[in-house]
C-alpha cells in the first residue's frame, strides 16, 4: 500500500470521480489535497489518511466514524460529503469535505497573542456549539486544538468558525490495549472498536486521563476545549516546555493564572476558566457551552464591578451638580420651568383617579350634517328654535358657532337676544392678529337697545390652548381683546348659568386644568333634526338645563381636538364636547389643581439624579 507522500497527485483519481490537484497540507493523521469532482466540476478538500499503522480494527472504526460524520450537520463543523477506500491510491482511506479558505486559530494566536474577551467569546461560542452538537450525536473529537479550528468568511463576508477532524484523531494511531502487537481479528467484539491504547491528541491539549491510557470521553474533549479557551485569553497554553514537561503539567500541576499583556486576568474569570481544566473528569462542566456561559457571566460581573468602581463616584458628583442646577432653575426661572414634566404628572394623576359622571344639567344640541351647518340664511329658524328652548325651561343657551354678520338683520334672532341677554352666550374668536370675529352678528338697533356693555357681555371667546404635544389640558377663564380688556372665555361665560348665586372659582391666575376624568361620552345629546320631536315627546327635557349648541359631525373641522384619557394616552373629541368639558370643569369649581412647584421639582430632581 502506497502512502500519500509516494503518490503524485496528478496520477490519482479516487473512485473514478475525485482528481487530486494540489497538496494543501499535512497533519498527524493524513494529508489534505484540493480535488476536483469530475462529474460535478466542483472543488472539494480530500483528506487521505496515513496508512502506516492501519489495520482491520482501525479501518472498521474509520468506516463507522466516517458514516457518523456524514450525518453531522452544523454551521460550525466542516461538512463531510463522502468517504471511501480509494482503490487508485492503494486502498488508502479518504474523506471528502467542503473546501474552505481561511486561517487557523493557531495562526491567529501565534500572530496576535491573547485576544480580548469581546473577540474571544464569540469564537469560543462557535467552537463550543460545534463540540456540543457532535457530542449530542455520540461523536468525540479526541484532538481539539487551535490548529483544528479554521477562521474563514461566508460568501457575504461574515466571519465563520469551522471545526475540523471530528472523531478521526484516533484512526491510524490506535493499538489495542492488553493485546500487544497482535492484529485484531474479524471476530473482535463491538467494544473493541472503542478500545484505547497509545496517547491520543496533541500533548499541549491532551486530557490527563488520556495520558493515563483511559478511554476518550466528552470530559476529555472538554479539557482540550478548556486549554483552547485558556490559550485564546492568555496568549499561551497553560503548560509549556518539552513533551515530558507538558504531560507532567497536565497530570500533576495546577495552571497558573493567565496574565495577558502582563495584566492578571480578573479572579472571577480565572475561576470560570479553571473549571474545564480540573484533573478529575467528573468535576468538569457538563458541556462546552457551559464553559463559555460561565466565563461570559464572570466577565459581565467583573465589568459591572469595574463600572461601579469608576462610574458611580463620577455619576454621583454629576447627579449632585444636576440636582443643584435643577433646583436653582426651578426656583429662579419663570414657572413652569419644566412643562413636559408638569404635563406628564397631570396625565398620571388623571389615570390614577376614577372617572366621574358628567354634570347632568348639561345638554348638547348638535348640528350633525354639513348642510345643516350653512348658517348664513338660518338666523330666523335658529333664533325661533332657541327661543323655544328657553320657553321649555332651559336655564341657559350657549352657541359655540361663529355666527354670520347677516344675523344682525334677523327679527327672530334679535328678539331672542333681547329676551335673554343674561342667559344667552354667543361665540367670538380672537385671531393671531388680535382681531375679533363673530361679534358682528349683533349690531344696529339690537346692539343699541342693549348698550355696549351688555352687548359685549353676550360673547365669550372660544379660543383653545394646545400644549406642544397637540393635547388640550388647560382652559382659560378669560382672554384679552385688542384693547387689552379681559373678556370671559366662552366656557366661563356659559358656566355662569350653572353657578348662579355661587362664588366664582378661586383658581390662582387665569389658566386652569381641564378635568379629563369626566366621562364625556355620557353627556346627554339631541340632534338638531330631532329637536321638534324630542320637545313634543318630553316638554321637560330642557327644564333647568344648560343647552350647548354646536357642530357634532365628522368633517366639520371641529372634531380634531385631543384630550388626555384615562385608559389610553389621548382621545379625540369634537369642539362642542371639549367646550362642554371646560364648562363642566368650571361649574365643578376647578377640581384639578396645579401640581405645584415642589412636587414637580422633586420629580425632576429624582430624574436628574438617575
Amino acid at each position: 500500500m502506497k502512502s500519500p507522500q509516494q503518490i503524485s497527485s496528478t496520477q490519482i483519481v479516487l473512485d473514478g470521480k475525485y482528481r487530486l490537484e494540489e497538496r494543501l497540507g499535512e497533519g498527524a493523521t493524513g494529508v489534505v489535497y484540493r480535488a476536483l469532482h469530475l462529474g460535478l466540476k466542483k472543488t472539494f478538500a480530500v483528506k487521505l489518511l496515513k496508512a502506516g499503522s492501519l489495520n482491520p480494527l482501525s479501518l472498521a472504526r474509520f468506516q463507522r466514524e466516517a458514516e457518523a460524520l456524514g450525518q453531522l450537520r452544523h454551521p460550525h463543523v466542516v461538512e463531510v460529503t463522502d468517504f471511501g477506500m480509494g482503490d487508485a491510491a492503494g486502498g488508502v482511506p479518504y474523506l471528502v469535505m467542503e473546501l474552505l479558505d481561511g486561517i487557523t486559530l493557531a495562526d491567529v494566536c501565534r500572530e496576535q497573542g491573547s485576544l480580548p474577551l469581546e473577540r474571544a467569546l464569540p469564537l469560543l461560542d462557535a467552537i463550543a456549539a460545534a463540540v456540543d452538537a457532535a457530542h449530542a450525536q455520540g461523536i468525540l473529537h479526541r484532538d481539539l486544538k487551535p490548529g483544528n479550528v479554521l477562521l474563514c468568511r461566508t460568501d457575504e463576508g461574515e466571519p465563520l468558525v469551522k471545526v475540523l477532524d471530528f472523531g478521526l484523531a484516533e484512526t491510524g494511531t490506535l493499538f489495542p490495549r492488553a493485546r500487544g502487537d497482535l492484529e485484531a481479528s474479524e471476530e473482535d467484539s463491538r467494544e473493541d472498536l472503542t478500545a484505547t491504547g497509545a496517547l491520543l491528541g496533541t500533548p499541549l491539549y491532551v486530557a490527563p486521563e488520556l495520558i493515563r491510557q483511559h478511554a476518550a470521553s466528552r470530559a476529555s474533549d472538554l479539557y482540550s476545549f478548556g486549554v483552547i479557551a485558556y490559550e485564546v485569553l492568555a496568549g499561551r497554553p497553560p503548560f509549556q516546555g518539552s513533551t515530558a514537561q507538558v504531560l507532567a503539567g497536565h497530570l500533576e500541576e495546577e495552571p497558573s493564572p493567565p496574565t495577558p499583556s502582563g495584566v492578571p486576568l480578573p479572579e472571577e474569570i480565572w475561576q470560570a476558566l479553571r473549571e474545564p481544566l480540573q484533573k478529575d473528569p467528573a468535576l468538569r462542566p457538563a458541556s462546552a457551552g457551559d464553559v463559555v456561559r460561565r466565563v461570559r457571566r464572570a466577565a459581565e460581573r467583573t465589568a459591572l464591578a469595574q463600572w461601579r468602581t469608576t462610574e458611580i463616584p463620577r455619576r454621583a458628583w454629576l447627579s449632585i451638580l444636576l440636582t443643584a442646577a435643577v433646583l436653582l432653575a426651578g426656583f429662579l426661572l419663570p414657572w413652569p420651568t419644566f412643562p413636559a414634566v408638569e404635563r406628564r404628572m397631570h396625565d398620571l394623576r388623571l389615570r390614577a383617579g376614577p372617572m366621574r359622571p358628567p354634570d347632568p344639567r348639561i345638554l348638547l344640541l348638535t348640528i350633525d350634517e354639513k348642510r345643516e351647518l350653512s348658517l348664513v340664511d338660518r338666523a330666523d329658524e335658529i333664533g325661533d328654535t332657541l327661543d323655544r328652548v328657553f320657553a321649555a325651561g332651559a336655564r341657559g343657551v350657549a352657541v359655540a358657532l361663529l355666527l354670520h354678520e347677516n344675523w344682525s338683520d334677523s327679527p327672530e334672532f334679535s328678539d331672542l337676544i333681547l329676551r335673554h341677554p343674561e342667559t344667552l352666550t354667543l361665540a367670538a374668536f380672537s385671531g393671531p392678529d388680535g382681531l375679533v370675529t363673530g361679534s358682528d352678528c349683533v349690531a344696529g338697533l339690537t346692539a343699541a337697545a342693549l348698550g355696549p356693555d351688555r352687548t359685549a357681555n353676550l360673547f365669550g371667546f372660544v379660543n383653545l390652548d394646545e400644549d406642544r404635544d397637540g393635547v388640550v389640558r388647560r382652559g382659560r377663564l378669560g382672554h384679552r381683546d385688542q384693547s387689552g380688556r379681559t373678556r370671559p372665555s366662552w366656557a366661563a361665560k356659559a358656566a355662569e348659568a350653572l353657578r348662579a348665586g355661587s362664588t366664582p372659582p378661586s383658581e390662582t391666575g387665569n389658566v386652569f386644568w381641564l378635568d379629563s376624568r369626566i366621562d364625556w361620552p355620557r353627556y346627554a345629546r339631541i340632534s338638531w333634526r330631532d329637536f321638534p320631536a324630542a320637545l313634543d315627546h318630553d316638554p321637560k327635557l330642557f327644564q333647568d338645563r344648560l343647552v350647548l349648541v354646536g357642530a357634532g359631525f365628522r368633517g366639520s373641522g371641529d372634531d380634531c381636538h385631543r384630550v388626555p384619557h384615562r385608559s389610553r394616552k389621548t382621545a379625540v373629541v369634537s369642539g362642542l364636547t371639549l367646550q362642554a368639558l371646560l364648562v363642566d370643569t368650571i361649574a365643578a369649581g376647578l377640581p384639578v389643581r396645579e401640581p405645584g412647584r415642589a412636587p414637580v421639582l422633586a420629580v425632576v430632581t429624582l430624574l436628574a439624579g438617575l
